[in-house]
């Protein structure tokens, strides 16, 4: 009996501490099971669908839109962090595109895009470089916010550039060689005599089947990281330039914080050149708007 209950007492024990990992690998990066995948396929399509019957021009219901926006949301939110960025940018693309009149559109696509970007690592690179054009505030309309409420919205803004735009170099490999391609076709082993390309069933010698599988897959990963470092060098070209000229603006802007805009320098930006640039330009247009004052 005593040794029925130990066996008991360690079963009961183990199965608790195999729930305890599962909920925390659950909450940690849930997995996307097959249902999941068809319910995401099935959700990006009702948002292509929904855009391609958007009107030209600004007639369109804001309201009708955003309640669909904020089902996505609801359902997606707490599930698989990739798809809800995806489905997240696919929502804000009207929103930021002048499909919807007023302002309210900029402010919700701005709200979507950062329920992602609260945790910009938990999804892919180039996501979060999408979604972070979606991160802006109106600065030159009658309904541009003023005072404390833009010197927070502009913080955001601002830490949320400078975050994918670190984490964009960061992953940029500087001895990344773009001449160095992979193959189209990989060759076998020259002992088999057969073609490039070939499937590695055909060769009946075990031992030069697997060199040649070995083969393969390095290829497929060099090809992999080749695509994502030519991609990331596309952003290169772009994204920075984009995420200065808005550094920039946002700072040029009344309530003047220089000393905010230094701390971010000094945290996400490594090139001296690149923050005196910034600095200068920001110092330049806050002394054309600070009156000067009069000769004695």
């Amino acid at each position: 009996m005593m040794l029925f209950k130990k066996s008991l007492i360690c079963f009961l024990i183990l199965a608790c501490c195999l729930l305890a990992a599962k909920r925390v690998s659950f909450g940690a990066s849930p997995e996307a099971s097959e249902m999941e995948k068809q319910e995401y396929k099935h959700a990006i399509n009702q948002i292509k669908s929904l855009r391609k019957s958007l009107k030209p021009g600004k007639t369109n219901n804001l309201k009708s839109y955003e309640n669909f926006a904020d089902e996505i949301q609801s359902k997606w939110s707490r599930r698989n962090k990739e798809h809800y960025a995806r489905l997240m940018l696919e929502i804000c693309g009207p929103l930021s595109s002048g499909d919807f009149k007023g302002n309210r559109p900029y402010t919700l696509a701005r709200k979507y895009a950062l329920s992602v970007l609260e945790r910009p690592d938990a999804v892919p690179l180039t996501l979060e470089l999408e979604l972070t054009g979606h991160v802006m505030t109106l600065m030159c309309t009658p309904y541009a916010p003023e005072g404390a409420d833009f010197a927070q919205r502009r913080k955001k803004d601002v830490q949320i550039r400078f975050h994918a735009w670190k984490r964009l170099i960061d992953a940029i490999d500087p001895k990344w060689n773009p001449n160095d391609k992979p193959f189209r076709n990989v060759a076998p082993p020259t002992e088999t005599g057969l073609p490039p390309g070939i499937s590695p069933e055909v060769i009946k010698n075990q031992e030069l089947r697997a060199i040649y599988e070995k083969a393969i897959e390095r290829n497929r990963l060099k090809s992999v990281r080749y695509l994502e470092q030519s991609r990331l060098r596309d952003w290169l070209k772009r994204f920075p330039k984009r995420a200065e000229a808005y550094i920039i603006q946002a700072y040029s802007k009344p309530p003047f914080n220089l000393q905010e805009l230094k701390q971010y320098l000094d945290k996400y930006i490594a090139n001296k050149k690149t923050k005196d640039k910034i600095l200068d330009a920001v110092k330049k247009n806050m002394e054309k708007q600070t009156p000067k004052k009069p000769s004695m």
